[in-house]
This record gives structure tokens, sequence and C-alpha cells, in this order.
């Protein structure tokens, strides 16, 4: 488990920068699609998500960005899940509901506000940022664009004109249900930004005390 810790940490501080960019830029076009306004800012904007302004280095940034994300929301889960069944271990040893674990685990609050914002705000966006990042990835690389497509859709390699093309778009800007479902990944992709953050203070808080201890 002391690996997945590292990989989530060392991941985090490396790309952290990068998906915060990528996330509020990402919701700043998303609004803009939700209001159906073309105003200046949200065409700035898709051009930051794309390539931040780098030309194709700025775009190889995102795509292995994006790639690493991938294992830093999963090693997140992974360590959520650990934190869980440990919580509800120590729980049903005092004799209270075991139950109670998971509650405590996605309150925001728990165990203090910096940390439950940075444990549930990752635990409540980390399913749609995995539907964003997995439907990114067919963009970025490639490789895994032929297995997408050799997968769902043989007859296709990632054409506009294709079915597959545009479910993988609808699914990355969140317009598979409507109004509601980009609502929904609006606010998942303002929690995803809020990650980097906390994640941030949380390490400079712990360093701090170590430096101190």
């Amino acid at each position: 488990m002391r690996i997945i810790r590292l990989l989530h940490k060392w991941t985090g501080l490396i790309i952290g920068l990068f998906f915060m960019l990528s996330c509020l830029s990402g919701l700043v076009i998303g609004f803009g699609k939700l209001i159906d306004s073309y105003a200046p800012i949200f065409k700035l904007a898709k051009h930051l998500h794309k390539n931040m302004y780098c030309g194709a280095i700025g775009g190889r940034i995102i795509a292995i960005a994006t790639l690493i994300a991938l294992i830093e929301i999963l090693t997140g889960y992974i360590l959520w899940g650990r934190q869980t069944i440990a919580l509800s271990r120590s729980y049903k040893r005092n004799g209270r509901n075991p139950r109670m674990s998971l509650w405590k685990n996605l309150n925001f609050r728990f165990p203090n506000k910096l940390t439950g914002w940075h444990i549930a705000g990752g635990f409540w966006s980390g399913i749609p940022l995995l539907i964003i990042i997995l439907t990114c990835l067919t963009w970025c690389f490639g490789w895994y664009n032929d297995i997408v497509y050799s997968l769902f859709d043989s007859g296709s390699s990632g054409s506009w004109d294709s079915n597959l093309f545009h479910t993988l778009h609808n699914l990355h800007v969140g317009n598979w249900g409507g109004k509601s479902s980009r609502i929904l990944w609006l606010l998942a992709v303002g929690l995803g930004a809020s990650l980097p953050v906390t994640g941030f203070l949380l390490f400079f808080r712990r360093l701090s005390g170590k430096k101190k201890h």
C-alpha cells in the first residue's frame, strides 16, 4: 500500500498544475456550451484546454498528463477503499455501526475540512472524471484510439461521421443526458479543479509537520 500512496502523491505533484488548468478550462468551455454562448473567453479556454497555446508540444504534454491522471484517480479510489475498510473495522470493534464509516469517508468535513474536501471531493468527482479521461485518451494517443475502435466500431477509425466518435464526445462533454448531465459534469470538473489545491496544501502541511518534528 505504500507504493500506492507514493504513486498517488507524486503523480498528483507532477501533474497538479496541468490537471487544474485542464479542469478549469473545461469548466469554462462546458459553461459556455450550457448557456449557448460563443464569447471570446470560451474560445480562449478551448485553446488552453487543447494545447495550452503551445502547439503540438502542449498537446503532447496534455496527453501525457491525462494518462497520468488516470493513475492518480485509480490510486485515490484504492486509498479511499482501504481507509473506509480500516475505519469500518475500528467501528465494529468499538460496538458502533460499521456502515457509518462509509458516511464518514463521504463527508467533506472528516477528519477535518481540508482532508475531507480532498477525500470526499475525489470520491464524488472521480467517476465522471474517469469517463472524461478515458474518452479524452482516444484523441491523445493513436494506439489507444485503435484499441477502442477495434473493440466497439471495427468499421471506423475515429472519423467525425462515426457513431462511436459522437458517443465518446457526448460522454466527454457530459451531453449524454441533456442539460442535467452537463450540469453534473460541470460540478464534477469544478470539484476536480480543487483536488490539486487541497492535495498540495495537505502535502505542505505534512512536510512542515515533519520539519517541526
